[in-house]
């Protein structure tokens, strides 16, 4: 079933909804929707009904909403990934694999060792690009809620994030605390959020490690093998969302 998003829109059942030229475009000259076709239409804040398409021309397509809400696929887990910018390609597979593992923020972070600079004209074209691969994976994965993209950070304002909240970094410095082991104890009541802090290609530096332990992150290791930047934020996610939200869980 094709799925769209409507920003901004109040859905309910019996309303109709024009969708967005962009989305129109694609409805229209590549999916080939007709009148009577059946899709999905999300409000980008977590709220999506079923439709049914009642008129589809390369000047309107217009869908009315049927039935209740659809359920939820959100995680009960509040996952923020605040990661170390990555070179072009590797930024966009982190963006798209968090959004489909169920982050709800991603935080491009500046560091020491980041190789990636932008003028602001370029930071503007990136976090375009980066948003429209969070859409585009959120409609593959079915996902009501857009998950944000902030603007790009420096590490000192990153730090400040969590406000206290549970925070952990996979570092390959770290020898003795496995991620297994810090997520052994469910955070308590009340707290959802979880903030992973992933390193650039290089990793954080010897000061970056003690400044995000002193602002309260745990450092743990991910097992025997160095994984590349990409790899060790998807491996993060999924083990956090195994163990304290969605994913894998009989249920759910």
């Amino acid at each position: 079933m094709r799925y769209f998003f409507k920003e901004g829109a109040a859905l309910e059942a019996g309303k109709v909804i024009d969708l967005d030229p962009e989305d129109l475009k694609h409805a229209h000259r590549v999916l080939r929707l007709r009148g009577g076709s059946t899709v999905v239409i999300a409000d980008g804040q977590g709220t999506a009904f079923q439709g049914i398409v009642e008129e589809m021309s390369p000047e309107k397509g217009s869908v009315r909403l049927i039935g209740t809400p659809l359920p939820s696929v959100e995680s009960p887990r509040r996952i923020i990934l605040l990661q170390g910018l990555a070179r072009g390609e590797k930024m966009d597979l982190i963006v798209r694999q968090a959004v489909e593992l169920g982050v709800v923020q991603i935080v491009p972070v500046i560091t020491g060792r980041s190789i990636p600079r932008f003028s602001r004209s370029q930071e503007e074209g990136r976090l375009k690009r980066w948003r429209s691969i969070v859409r585009a994976a959120a409609k593959q994965c079915r996902r009501a809620a857009l998950p944000g993209i902030s603007p790009i950070c420096n590490f000192e304002d990153a730090l400040e994030l969590p406000g206290g909240q549970r925070a952990l970094v996979p570092w390959e410095g770290e020898k003795e605390r496995a991620l297994d082991q810090f997520l052994k104890q469910q955070p308590p009541e009340g707290q959802e959020a979880v903030f992973i802090f992933i390193g650039p290609e290089g990793g954080f530096s010897a000061s970056e490690i003690s400044a995000l332990t002193a602002a309260g992150a745990s450092t743990v290791h991910l097992g025997p093998r160095i994984l590349r930047t990409e790899t060790a934020a998807a491996v993060t996610i999924a083990l956090v969302q195994a163990a304290w939200g969605d994913l894998g869980v009989s249920g759910k």
